[in-house]
């Protein structure tokens, strides 16, 4: 259904767009708190990660036991993704970040307090469900704000966030289990990034402005909910809406289908590296918790680089062609990592620290670039009555399978060599590369009410 075959307020909502919505302090308090959200949706996913040993040893399970709950959580969010987006798109964007921002907050501060593992991952578990919130809401907000020019840049650097989020939880949880040990640093390491959740939920629900685009689209709706009945009550409707032809149908849904099981490539390499990272530097590269978290952090910012750098270059040659190439470099890191990194155990604290075994980390830090590119296309390519719906969902699916099931499904088929597991990263960025091909370009869309 497209705005301009409804009368009355129609006309003005269907002119209504990204390009002229919004003045610039508007566009910026928006981007802010996306900006916000994302780094905060990042820093809970990445709780369980970098403390996996840490976890393991304070409920006496295996480490494999932890991962489990990394893919429930993961799992998890799928169903987020659908109920959030639906929420977000019937109720509005600002609401919704206020929900899932609160909700997860206080469930990793209660998880900090808990002894019994099965509660803990029942916590987890449903924290799973409102991260399954942010990216669809995240995205919407931001999509239907900024301009097309270079949305693609900025979308990158939005994007950038969610893996500059698992920075600061490295920090925060460094600095949190070097100075109260390991069972109480990690503990307090919930509780302050959860605090930090719920603080930015109750600066949302005071100052973050809801969408103008998707109240406009909601208001259209209305109008033609209204005009659906004749003056005398008689079921006449002479202004119904024409329905979107099949074809157009047709594509949504196919393009919908490859473009997840792209996302799904980019976040099956993805979590190899964020999954198994920190475990492979400590236990077979041999490095300290303190040097470990250094490799780790400037892996990080390679990895930030690399999103921007195909953030800016899909606004020049597209949202198909940057990530393609991107997926591209994927291949040729975790292929170089899986070649020469260290496939033996090696005593925590007794190795080199320049050594081949780290230096290989780098081509996977850098393996997934693609995110720089695919959360603006994902934004970019449903319409905006239900562009969080879409996005939540194409996007937690991905999530769901690449990063849940397939660093579990790693582990096993490379017998518990974490080196091997992380190096089958190269497989998601292959299908990455494959899945991409078959979605429509998204360059130069003009978001609007109706598209």
């Amino acid at each position: 259904m497209s705005a301009h075959h409804v009368s009355g307020a129609a006309p003005a909502a269907t002119r209504l767009n990204a390009e002229n919505a919004y003045t610039p302090r508007e566009r910026k308090t928006v981007l802010t708190f996306a900006i916000v959200g994302a780094l905060i949706e990042s820093m809970e996913l990445n709780l369980l990660s970098y403390p996996l040993r840490d976890l393991s040893d304070s409920f006496d399970v295996s480490t494999q036991a932890v991962v489990t709950v990394i893919t429930l959580q993961s799992i998890a969010s799928i169903a987020g993704g659908f109920i959030f987006g639906w929420t977000a798109d019937k109720w509005g964007r600002r609401p919704t970040y206020v929900a899932f921002t609160t909700i997860y907050g206080t469930l990793a501060i209660l998880g900090a307090f808990l002894t019994n593992f099965e509660l803990f991952t029942i916590t987890r578990v449903v924290a799973g469900i409102a991260m399954g919130g942010a990216f669809g809401v995240i995205f919407a907000m931001f999509t239907e704000t900024w301009k097309t020019k270079n949305r693609g840049l900025m979308g990158s650097v939005l994007q950038g966030m969610f893996i500059c989020g698992t920075l600061i939880t490295q920090a925060i949880l460094f600095a949190t289990i070097t100075s109260f040990g390991s069972n109480t640093g990690w503990r307090t390491g919930f509780v302050v990034i959860g605090a930090m959740s719920v603080g930015i939920g109750v600066v949302a629900f005071r100052s973050l402005p809801e969408s103008k685009l998707w109240r406009a689209a909601r208001d259209a709706d209305t109008a033609t909910s209204r005009q659906g009945l004749g003056e005398d009550g008689s079921d006449e409707r002479p202004s119904a809406p024409v329905p979107p032809p099949t074809e157009h149908r047709t594509r949504v849904v196919l393009g919908g289908l490859f473009l997840t099981l792209a996302t799904t490539g980019i976040f099956a390499a993805s979590y190899c590296y964020i999954t198994f990272g920190p475990t492979y530097l400590r236990e077979y590269a041999g490095l300290s918790l303190g040097w470990s978290t250094i490799v780790l952090s400037i892996g990080t910012l390679l990895g930030i680089a690399s999103y921007i750098i195909f953030g800016a270059l899909s606004d020049r040659i597209g949202r198909r062609g940057s990530t393609f190439w991107s997926c591209a470099v994927g291949v040729l890191g975790f292929g170089l990592f899986l070649t020469i990194g260290s496939d033996t155990e090696t005593v925590q604290g007794t190795g080199d620290t320049w050594s081949v075994a780290t230096a290989a980390l780098a081509g996977a830090a850098i393996g997934y670039a693609g995110f720089g590119v695919i959360g603006t296309w994902i934004s970019e390519f449903y319409p905006t009555r239900y562009r969080a719906l879409g996005s939540g969902a194409t996007y937690y699916v991905a999530r769901g399978v690449g990063s849940g099931l397939f660093p579990l499904f790693a582990l096993m088929a490379a017998d518990g060599n974490v080196h091997r597991a992380m190096g089958f990263g190269v497989i998601g960025a292959i299908v990455g590369m494959i899945g991409c091909l078959f979605v429509p370009d998204t360059r130069d869309k003009v978001i609007t009410t109706g598209s």
